[in-house]
């Protein structure tokens, strides 16, 4: 796939989840333009288009993060979802439980991200988001309920 091709496939999926965080067009075009940057500055392969859009969904979130947050040294999570420990999950599972992460709004997805993506401790979760710990717990619980209705679907 050229790259004409892959933004063409993925730029309404990218803008989506930019704007889902950025909550305005401009910084929403912004995140846009870093993501497929970091795509093309580096020749990258990947196992599968279900690679590559992963790889995609989890960058813009961290470039998200980056302008959102205000972290200019935000790490990326892993290039790849392969690189996750699999634990029995098959990479459609894998595929499934990212999307339904890609449906959470706000702070759901935000605590989710930084809670079990980033092993970040409730503590430090609740100082990032700025955010009482038990409002944190309480975000938690119920963007994991979230996720299990998305999924079960």
């Amino acid at each position: 796939m050229d790259a004409d091709e892959v933004v063409r496939t993925y730029s309404d999926m990218v803008y989506r989840i930019a704007l889902g965080y950025a909550k305005n067009k401009e910084d929403a075009e912004d995140i846009y333009g870093e993501t497929f940057l970091r795509l093309f500055k580096k020749e990258r392969t990947f196992e599968s288009e279900e690679h590559r859009k992963a790889w995609l969904i989890r960058v813009a979130i961290n470039c998200s993060k980056e302008m959102v947050m205000g972290r200019s040294n935000y790490d990326e999570l892993n290039d790849e979802i392969e690189a996750a420990p699999d634990k029995g999950i098959s990479r459609e599972e894998k595929m499934d439980l990212y999307n339904a992460l890609e449906r959470l709004q706000g702070d759901y997805r935000t605590a989710i991200e930084l809670y079990y993506l980033q092993a970040m401790s409730v503590k430090e979760v609740s100082e990032i988001m700025d955010k009482p710990e038990n409002t944190v717990k309480s975000l938690l619980k119920r963007a994991r309920d979230t996720l299990r209705e998305y999924l079960t679907e």
